[in-house]
């Protein structure tokens, strides 16, 4: 992780930090630390934290290539490594939890998504903050040879966007507990290089276009089932 890549990972985390300690001293910060990480929550939200992002994406991998739309790799991890995939799965969980992206959630969900659901609604503070969420990545597309570079900037936007809905939703229901978007947007991260969606190469990426799409059919399903049976959703 280059040096430029490791600020902006981390800067939501450090924006909340700074936003809190002005407005409540570090006192608010201990607060927001320990409801953030608070354990207690129903096993259904743990379960669908890692279940969920895990299924659209191999969901999306799997009709990718049964269905002919393209040929994607067994995986994305290096193909020279000496030990099983599968023993890789825990530390790159936890890596990806720590510093590859989970980070994020402090800043994004853990501060910014009550303001922005008070004032737009749940749905509409989500829609918001998926936007914000995907345009903080713009400088990955200007870096050589990072990987956003493969695919275009549009269906990581349409990406964000679903999944802050998505994330948004379960949020809410599990008492807005932010370890759930935690692991959910940790789960996503680390299922595309179990469950390729994508080509690590400069070239076509229809299964991408169906990874957007299956995130984008869950969210709104998740939307129409809030929106009819909210007395079942919320915790």
């Amino acid at each position: 992780m280059t040096p430029a890549v490791s600020v902006g990972a981390f800067a939501p985390l450090v924006a909340a930090i700074i936003l809190i300690v002005r407005k409540e001293g570090w006192a608010g910060v201990k607060t927001f630390f320990r409801k953030a990480l608070s354990f207690r929550i129903k096993p259904i939200y743990y379960v669908l934290a890692l279940l969920l992002p895990l299924s659209i994406t191999a969901v999306s991998h799997y009709i990718v290539n049964f269905t002919g739309i393209d040929v994607l790799p067994a995986n994305l991890f290096p193909e020279d490594l000496t030990i099983p995939v599968i023993a890789l799965i825990i530390p790159y969980f936890l890596f990806i939890l720590i510093a590859g992206g989970g980070q994020e959630e402090f800043g994004w969900r853990g501060y910014a998504q009550e303001p922005l659901q008070q004032r737009f609604g749940i749905l509409g503070g989500s829609v918001l903050l998926g936007i914000v969420w995907g345009m903080w990545h713009i400088p990955l597309w200007f870096m050589p040879g990072e990987g956003h570079t493969y695919y275009s900037f549009l269906p990581f936007l349409m990406f964000t966007i679903s999944m802050s809905v998505i994330i948004g939703w379960l949020y809410n229901a599990s008492g807005k507990k932010l370890l759930i978007p935690l692991l959910l947007h940790t789960t996503s991260n680390v299922s595309v290089p179990l469950f390729p969606i994508l080509h690590m190469a400069d070239a076509p990426q229809p299964g991408y276009w169906v990874w957007i799409g299956v995130n984008v059919i869950v969210a709104v399903c998740m939307t129409i089932w809030y929106m009819r049976k909210p007395q079942k959703f919320i915790a």
